[in-house]
């Protein structure tokens, strides 16, 4: 839905889900693990706390997204620019796709550094649907973490927050999408998948 210079590969997208699912581990166990000593510093029974704590964290997952979104963008300008301290590029980019059968297009900014090697982008969005009575506008912020691939692609992956959602793309207001991207000569194509 936002677009910048890259586009993540499937590694990068595997990278980050690994990431995310093992801070996940590590933070349950902490939490469980913690609760337990204070537990047993209080002299209280643990059986009840680490169950209820074992049989909640042990159990999340995301199950499938709600429906998926592919979307074909074109940079419209690039310039260097500082944000609080900050030297990157900014870019404008606009889209358009099909999403859940309705067309949209996509128009933003977005803010990429390159810290050793690897690219961070922050941008800001609007996906607007035709006119008229029904149209409907979605503001979305992306965040994502990229790299050049040795064919001279930029690869993302990131996340979107969609902060406010009207009309007929209403079903979007508390959804969070995660995407991958690529770059080629002539746009970005990027895939997202939504879920509430």
């Amino acid at each position: 839905m936002k677009k910048h210079i890259s586009a993540p590969g499937a590694n990068v997208a595997v990278h980050v889900l690994t990431c995310l699912f093992v801070s996940i581990i590590v933070t349950t166990y902490a939490q469980n693990q913690l609760t337990q000593n204070v537990v047993g510093t209080n002299g209280q029974t643990t059986a009840t706390t680490t169950s209820l704590l074992s049989s909640k964290g042990g159990n999340i997952s995301l199950g499938g997204p709600q429906f998926s979104y592919i979307e074909y963008d074109k940079t419209t300008s690039f310039k260097p620019a500082v944000v609080n301290g900050t030297h990157g590029i900014q870019i404008s980019f606009t889209g358009q796709g099909t999403l859940n059968g309705i067309n949209v297009t996509d128009n933003g900014k977005a803010f990429v550094t390159n810290i050793q090697g690897t690219l961070h982008t922050v941008a800001h969005g609007v996906l607007v649907s035709g006119l008229g009575g029904n149209a409907g506008t979605v503001d979305h912020i992306d965040q994502a973490i990229g790299h050049y691939g040795a064919d001279g692609k930029v690869r993302d992956t990131g996340i979107i927050l969609n902060t406010r959602a009207t009309g007929n793309l209403a079903f979007l207001g508390n959804l969070v999408g995660i995407y991958k991207d690529e770059s080629y000569k002539d746009g970005i194509i990027t895939m997202t998948w939504f879920w509430k």
